[in-house]
This record gives C-alpha cells, sequence and structure tokens, in this order.
C-alpha cells in the first residue's frame, strides 16, 4: 500500500474541517462505510504525492486534495451488501456500482465547490483518452488533468489494498497494470510521475 496512514474516521474529520467543506458535503462523506471513507483519504494522500512532483500550485493541490477525498462520495448510495461482497457481482449490482460518479456529482452539484472539485467526481472513471470508462462522454473528450491524476491514485490504492473478494496486490503488478493502459485508460506523464515516487516512498500490503 501506498504512503499507508492509520486512518479513520476522525482522521477524515480533521481533513473536512482543514478544507472547510460544505455542511452536505461532509454528511454525505460521513455517510460512507469505513472502507470506502479510508479508501477516500489515502486516494487523496497519492493523488497530492503525484500533484507536488507535477508543480501543482497551493491552490491547484487543495483542488485536487478535496475532488480525490469527495471521488467516491456517491457509492453511499450503493448497498453496503454490495460493496462488501465477497464474490463476484452480478451484471445488475455492477451497473448499480457504476452510477456512483453521478450519484457523487448529483450531491455535490449545487455545492459552492470549484468545478474541478466536481469532474473529478463525475469523471474519475473515465479513460484519459475520453473514449471509455463510465459514465462515458458523448463528445469522447479528455478528462481534466487533476482527474487523471486522482483516476491513477484511485487505482493504485484499490489494487494494492484488500478487497472483500481477493488480497491486497503487489505494487509491480499495479505497475504492470497501469503500463499495459498506457494513453488509453492512463495517463503516461501521471504514470511515470508516480513510478518514481514509488521508489522514495514505503509500499505495504494490507
Amino acid at each position: 500500500m501506498v504512503v499507508r496512514t492509520n486512518t479513520n474516521t476522525n482522521t477524515v474529520d480533521q481533513s473536512i474541517q482543514v478544507l472547510n467543506l460544505d455542511r452536505i458535503v461532509m454528511v454525505y462523506l460521513l455517510k460512507l462505510d469505513h472502507a470506502t471513507l479510508a479508501h477516500c483519504q489515502r486516494t487523496r494522500e497519492i493523488s497530492l504525492l503525484i500533484g507536488k512532483r507535477m508543480g501543482l500550485n497551493s491552490n491547484e493541490l487543495q483542488l485536487l486534495g478535496l475532488g480525490a477525498l469527495l471521488h467516491d462520495i456517491g457509492k453511499s448510495c450503493i448497498p453496503l451488501a454490495i460493496l462488501t461482497k465477497r464474490t463476484p457481482v452480478s451484471s445488475t449490482e455492477w451497473e448499480l456500482i457504476q452510477t456512483h460518479p453521478q450519484e457523487g456529482y448529483r450531491y455535490i452539484e449545487a455545492a459552492d465547490l470549484d468545478d474541478i472539485v466536481k469532474q473529478i467526481v463525475l469523471g474519475h472513471h473515465r479513460w484519459a483518452n475520453g473514449r471509455g470508462g463510465y459514465p462515458l462522454d458523448p463528445d469522447q473528450s479528455q478528462p481534466s488533468l487533476f482527474t487523471q491524476i486522482v483516476t491513477v491514485a484511485d487505482v493504485v490504492d484499490a489494487i494494492t489494498s484488500q478487497r472483500p473478494y481477493r488480497p491486497a496486490l503487489n505494487v509491480e503488478y499495479c505497475i504492470a497494470y497501469l503500463e499495459q493502459h498506457l494513453n488509453t485508460l492512463f495517463n503516461r506523464e501521471i504514470v511515470s510521475v508516480f513510478k518514481s515516487i514509488k521508489s522514495l516512498h514505503t509500499f505495504e500490503n494490507n
């Protein structure tokens, strides 16, 4: 796992206070199950490491971090029994899981948040080349750099974390997966930056 911390509800609560989130957004974030909360926090940490290495300024990093923290907020609408299922999900369940970006966007659409943050929530499962992922963009436009950073960070944490249906996988497997999908699912430059960070930080599998 990348840059592991003892993430718990208190840690996320402190992050929310520092970021001065809209009260409604805070309520939705704290509705997430513990595993999703922890994943959002770790995704934020990985995103910020990448963003700093890529030279984003302090305001940009704040937007990146906020978007990463909120990226899975829509999963509060997915039944916990599906999110914690130890066997493969059905096609119907998978279709429901795929609604979480739109649900998350709907939650925060009216909130006083920068559009960069909202687009991270909506687009973090879209491909870097704009031609796939979900929800599909009819214009096939490429997601913003911020969104593409969170996409990579999200996948890194998902692969290297223990899941209900499998143990954590190692970082070498993760990098091989990212490299297999360069310039389609993932931005080549962002993956390269992540690989350079990987050499400087401790990875653990939990």
